[in-house]
């Protein structure tokens, strides 16, 4: 289980407790230690940072919807409904160092619908590189997700489901891992059967 904090504002971010992204996968053998920090505003959304120890991480693409998992990148993947057969629509946000933002929605990997550029805005998607780590941040607001699941009664005890990676498909620096393990011989991170139950707290 993993807990997200029920938090005042987004200044309150850092002060809860990070998750790691320690799974390895599919051949990968180390990445720079990688973590996430994941609050909810009640009324407002949920707001994430990752951080990842890596020097100088590649930084190519720029623009929103650029395939930003080519270049060094992390990823949260969340999912607010579940009926323990499928396994429902889940979000996606994965961003590199420049902070470009691919975002989208759907039931699986290829049915993905992609957010209009007024609602693109709403995630103030954010990245800072320093000398020995970068950082990235998106907002998810509470009424992108209404939209797409109707309303949503998120409060303390209430459950939905994650799972944040660490990335890249370029071969000379290809690597994945992720928070929650996937047991699958196939790459893919669009895998909402493996993401992590969370409860607010």
């Amino acid at each position: 289980m993993l807990n997200v904090k029920i938090i005042k504002n987004p200044d309150e971010l850092n002060m809860t407790t990070p998750h790691e992204i320690t799974h390895l996968l599919w051949g990968t053998r180390s990445i720079p230690r990688t973590y996430v920090y994941i609050g909810f505003v009640p009324g407002d959304g949920f707001y994430v940072r990752m951080v990842c120890e890596e020097k100088d991480p590649r930084r190519t693409y720029t623009e929103p919807q650029d395939p930003v998992y080519q270049d060094s990148a992390m990823e949260a993947f969340l999912l607010f409904s579940h009926d323990g057969q499928a396994p429902g629509t889940y979000l996606n946000f994965e961003i590199n160092a420049n902070g470009a933002l691919l975002a989208a929605y759907g039931p699986n990997r290829t049915y993905r619908s992609y957010f209009s550029p007024e609602e693109f805005r709403h995630f103030r998607p954010a990245a800072e590189v320093k000398e020995d780590h970068w950082s990235a941040s998106v907002h998810i607001p509470l009424s992108i997700l209404e939209h797409i699941y109707g309303p949503l009664d998120l409060k303390k005890g209430s459950t939905f489901y994650c799972n944040f990676y660490k990335i890249s498909e370029s071969q000379d620096i290809e690597h994945y891992a992720a928070y929650a393990p996937i047991i699958s011989p196939v790459p893919s991170f669009h895998m909402p059967e493996y993401f992590a139950e969370s409860v607010l707290e």
